[in-house]
């Protein structure tokens, strides 16, 4: 009779635990929106979510099952969203009407220090005026003074290249190298901290922050956990990020600012921008809301920098032509710089550059969607007036970039890695609001600058002394082999760097 009574028990249980699992599968019912049958729990996502692809391939996939349908319901996890698939209507809800959808939807209601104040997080008219003082901090001019900061960072890593360099070229994991090179420049940009992780690779900055980045290992499992029972991860009283490594990254910028004020230092880091964007400005910002933007900047930039660099350099090495025409570039940009270091006005100038970039940026697309959250009832209508959603305040929105990046009705053979889409004879070619590596609208990458000339800045030095070739341990195809949120393969980004004589 007990053995009964404890079956009965857990089939209840399990059956409460399914029902809450699926509580949030009714959303769109009569609402007229298409939408795909989801799994309990992971939604839509399962395959991204049990690692067995990455989150870019699954997008994708979903994103052509349906791109049919200008306007789809998915269920990211637990959470429905209505997914976008046409550029225009994306113009349409990001920019044109963007005070009915002005927010990143609140995927981490969690309460611990630095979460709620980083930019991405933040909301309306706080957001509004957090962007505003951010904004001088990324013009081309204070671009200009960073990039000497950033030259430092190239040239350790090049020096590491060099104590690993045989004539007949060495094998290396770009992924490790990248990380390290992005951590440096992070440091020192961001944090006003001079680290040397290739020859120090113990060091504090470089391993507290290798704790804290949430695409991976146990951060990765708490930030689902978030996502999926927000309410028993507070009710616990879990944190995404350990406090201790938080209260690292808070005293670094604190400790800096306030020497800095003591002893009248002036340095072209991040640090110094905030803080006189604080000065100048009027909305009395705290210390936790200066180190938060710092925070954000890290995560931002670590993974998705040297992601880029990687998916780059995968491609430079299939494509030895288009390596060789960068090369050639980079000759040019050398020369006339007549020994001097490279400058921020130099990487603007090279055309090739930025087209090699862009294309990488389009296949390899650094963030595969952008969201937005409707903040009062919005009627979505067609060029022609018909009613296509209506949106209800709470709504939240699904852009599906990585899908739009690879759809040929916008892109040509779309697996093909070919630069010359953004060439300038072909550049009208391109449909607005198909291309979106770095969002779209007010809220788009406000450090776009920032991740460009880094990335452009490291492939001139890399290409210059180095040919980039095919490993034995070269993974073949990216596409099947990344898995999770980051198109980072689990063997690695193994390739052969052979010197140029």
């Amino acid at each position: 009779m007990a053995l009964l009574e404890i079956c009965i028990g857990l089939l209840a249980l399990s059956f409460l635990i399914y029902k809450w699992g699926t509580s949030s599968f009714n959303a769109f019912d009569g609402r007229n929106l298409p939408f795909e049958k989801p799994w309990p729990f992971l939604g839509n996502m399962a395959s991204s979510a049990l690692q067995k692809m990455s989150f870019q391939k699954q997008l994708s996939e979903f994103y052509n099952r349906n791109r049919q349908h200008k306007v789809v319901g998915l269920f990211n996890m637990k959470t429905p969203m209505v997914q976008i698939n046409d550029p225009e209507l994306i113009k349409k809800i990001c920019v044109k009407d963007f005070d009915h959808f002005p927010n990143h939807q609140n995927f981490m209601n969690s309460k611990e220090r630095l979460l709620n104040d980083m930019i991405t997080v933040m909301r309306d008219q706080r957001w509004k005026k957090m962007r505003n003082t951010l904004s001088p901090v990324f013009t081309a001019a204070k671009m200009r003074n960073m990039f000497t900061l950033m030259n430092d960072g190239f040239a350790e890593c090049l020096q590491h290249l060099g104590t690993q360099s045989t004539s007949k070229g060495f094998e290396i994991d770009m992924k490790v190298l990248f990380n390290k090179l992005s951590n440096d420049i992070i440091a020192t940009t961001a944090f006003g901290l001079k680290v040397n992780s290739f020859d120090n690779p113990g060091n504090e900055f470089y391993e507290i922050g290798q704790a804290l980045v949430f695409s991976r290992g146990i951060q990765l499992l708490k930030f689902f956990l978030l996502a999926i029972m927000p309410t028993l991860f507070n009710f616990f009283k879990m944190t995404i990020f350990e406090s201790s490594k938080v209260d690292y990254f808070v005293r670094l910028v604190v400790e800096a600012m306030k020497y800095r004020q003591e002893h009248n230092i002036n340095r072209p880091d991040m640090i110094q921008l905030l803080m006189e964007a604080k000065n100048e400005g009027e909305d009395n910002w705290t210390d936790d809301e200066i180190a938060a933007q710092c925070f954000i900047f890290f995560f931002a930039a670590f993974e998705n920098n040297a992601n880029l660099l990687c998916t780059t350099s995968f491609e430079l090495l299939h494509n030895p032509n288009i390596q060789e025409r960068l090369y050639e570039e980079a000759k040019e940009i050398q020369k006339s710089l007549n020994g001097g270091s490279l400058t921020y006005d130099a990487v603007q100038k090279m055309t090739y550059m930025d087209m090699v970039v862009s294309e990488s940026l389009r296949k390899w697309t650094l963030a595969a969607a952008t969201d937005r959250f409707c903040s009062k009832d919005y009627t979505l209508t067609d060029e022609n007036g018909n009613v296509l959603f209506d949106f209800k305040a709470g709504d939240r929105v699904n852009i599906p970039i990585a899908g739009i990046h690879w759809d040929d009705r916008y892109f040509p053979d779309p697996q093909k890695f070919d630069p010359e889409r953004f060439s300038e004879e072909r550049k009208n070619e391109l449909v607005p609001y198909t291309y979106l590596p770095f969002g779209v609208g007010p809220r788009n990458c406000i450090g776009n600058r920032y991740a460009l000339m880094q990335v452009k800045g490291m492939l001139y030095n890399l290409i210059l002394q180095y040919k980039i070739e095919a490993s034995p341990k070269t993974i073949k195809d990216l596409w099947e082999s990344a898995r999770g949120f980051n198109l980072t393969p689990k063997s690695g980004f193994w390739i052969t760097l052979v010197p140029r004589k």
